[in-house]
Order: C-alpha cells, then sequence, then structure tokens
C-alpha cells in the first residue's frame, strides 16, 4: 500500500503508541502466519488502520501475547491478533497484489516482478474466497486504467475510482455499520489517490508516467494551496462519519490519525516543494542583483 495513513507520533502518548503497535505487530504477525516470510513486506500503516478502526469498533475475541521476531530478536514484543487481523491480512495481500502487478509494468521493475509471482497463488486462492469484493476491485481498476490511458487531468475521476475500492475493503460485514465505513473508506481512497498524485509528481514528470497533475508545476504555490484545499474537502466526511460509529476503544488514537497522522506526509512534502520555490527565488534575487 502506500504508507499514507499513519499516527501523529508527537501527539500520542506513551500507552497510546504501545497500543498501536500492538496491532502493527499483530497484523505483520498475521501476514507471516497466512502467507510466510513474503507476507510481512506487504506490512503498511494504511491496513493497520483498517486493522485498528475495525477492531475497535466490533470488539471481537482477541488473542494478547507476546514474542521475539526478526525485527525484534531480543525482546519480546506484545502484539494482539483477532479475525480482524486474519481479514486485514487478505485485504492487505489482495490491495498489495495488484499495486505490484502495476508497478510491474508501469515502471518494470524487476523486484516488483519477483514479489508479485512469489505471492500469485495465494492471492489467486483469496480471489475465490472474496469473490464480490475481487469482482469490484476489478471492475474499479479497471476503470483507473481507462482514465490513465486516456491521460485524464481530472484527479477526481480517478480517485473516486480508488475511493471505491477503499469502500469495498473496509465493508468489513453487511450490518448496520455497512454504511459508515464504506464513507470513511471511500473518502481514504480518494485522500490516498490525490495526495500519492501530489506526492509522485516530480518523479513522474521525469519518467514521463501518468499523473493527473502532470501539467500542474509544482513551483507554483497556487497550486500546492488547491491541492491541499482538496484534500481537506475529501477528507472532511470520512471524519464525520468516524464520529457517528459507537467507537471507545483506541478513540483516541484513530482520532490522531483521521485528524493530524494522514497529513503527515502532505506536510512533509509541502516544506520541499516551498523551500525548493524559496531557494529559486532566492537564487534569481541574487543574480539580479
Amino acid at each position: 500500500m502506500y504508507g499514507y495513513i499513519q499516527i501523529c507520533k508527537p501527539e500520542l502518548k506513551f500507552r497510546e503508541f504501545d497500543s498501536y503497535r500492538t496491532y502493527y505487530c499483530g497484523l505483520c504477525h498475521s501476514l507471516h502466519e497466512k502467507f510466510g516470510s513474503i507476507g510481512q513486506f506487504l506490512l503498511s500503516y494504511d491496513i493497520t488502520f483498517l486493522t485498528l478502526l475495525l477492531d475497535s469498533l466490533y470488539e471481537p475475541k482477541e488473542i494478547c501475547t507476546s514474542k521475539r521476531c526478526i525485527a525484534h530478536p531480543i525482546k519480546k514484543q506484545p502484539y494482539i491478533q483477532s479475525e480482524v487481523t486474519e481479514y486485514a491480512a487478505d485485504m492487505s495481500l489482495l490491495l498489495s497484489a495488484y499495486k505490484l502487478e502495476d508497478d510491474w509494468y508501469d515502471d518494470n521493475s524487476y523486484l516488483k516482478k519477483i514479489i508479485y509471482k512469489l505471492i500469485f497463488k495465494k492471492n489467486n486462492k483469496l480471489k475465490k474466497i472474496y469473490i464480490k469484493k475481487v469482482s469490484i476491485i476489478e471492475e474499479e481498476l479497471k476503470k483507473l486504467h481507462e482514465l490513465e490511458k486516456n491521460n485524464s487531468s481530472d484527479p477526481m475521476l480517478p480517485a473516486i475510482c480508488f475511493g471505491n475500492i477503499l469502500s469495498e475493503i473496509l465493508a468489513f460485514k453487511e450490518d448496520v455499520w455497512e454504511e459508515k465505513l464504506r464513507i470513511i473508506g471511500f473518502h481514504l481512497g480518494c485522500y490516498i489517490y490525490i495526495l500519492d498524485a501530489f506526492d509522485d509528481l516530480p518523479e513522474d514528470k521525469k519518467k514521463n508516467s501518468y499523473n493527473p497533475f502532470l501539467s500542474k508545476d509544482v513551483n507554483d504555490v497556487k497550486f500546492i494551496d488547491e491541492t491541499e484545499e482538496l484534500l481537506r474537502i475529501i477528507i472532511a466526511p470520512a471524519a464525520e462519519a468516524f464520529e457517528y460509529l459507537p467507537v471507545v476503544k483506541n478513540v483516541e488514537i484513530l482520532r490522531n490519525i483521521l485528524y493530524a497522522g494522514i497529513w503527515t506526509s502532505f506536510k512533509k512534502r509541502k516544506s520541499e516543494y516551498l523551500n525548493n520555490i524559496n531557494e529559486k527565488d532566492e537564487k534569481q534575487q541574487g543574480g539580479n542583483i
């Protein structure tokens, strides 16, 4: 995945960060148990958020334990597993397989080709389990690829496709909470797509790869401000839908992510763009003296 739906660590209490880490580690162990060592390469902050949200909402029976691992060979680390971490691990592999396949064709990456082939059989098994979800995901990806093929310059069109994919992923059960979870998933998906396009713009310009912002200039402050405003408009309904859910467990961690953590990557990239603009202005002014 992309890793944009993360915590804002400085604003978390120590116990909240420790709690977040137990879910992160739990997802990692589930990925390893279900898909082997290669599964741990698919670990992401985005799917950790899905794990934390669904676990906090449904409060399933949990297994809380601790063990050593490759990342922590000396001290045992606590982690939590449940039916939610199992589901999240499956969704992580499904989404990662599609992304790896895209990256393999787009970048001709030999490494991503190897990883994709390693998870190919496991991915095919999951497709037989989640038939409805896979059908929707593949239909939206087909629309997305068509928009990219036609070089669509409207960022919201491909973003909506990705939003529909995340909406389906977050719909854990067909119940009273499904609608709100779909709203959260849809707007997070749109947010991720727009932010990824904004983040990748300089590299995509160099490679002449598809990007809905390809005609934009990262040295244009107006473009940066407009993108920030667009992201704020997109993410607001997700936060509003979250507040309707009867979540008490881990609620402060989830709010930290939705109100602060998701802006971490954008603020970092925005700062880089603005610094480059300032440096160019200073050089230009110096040359005019």
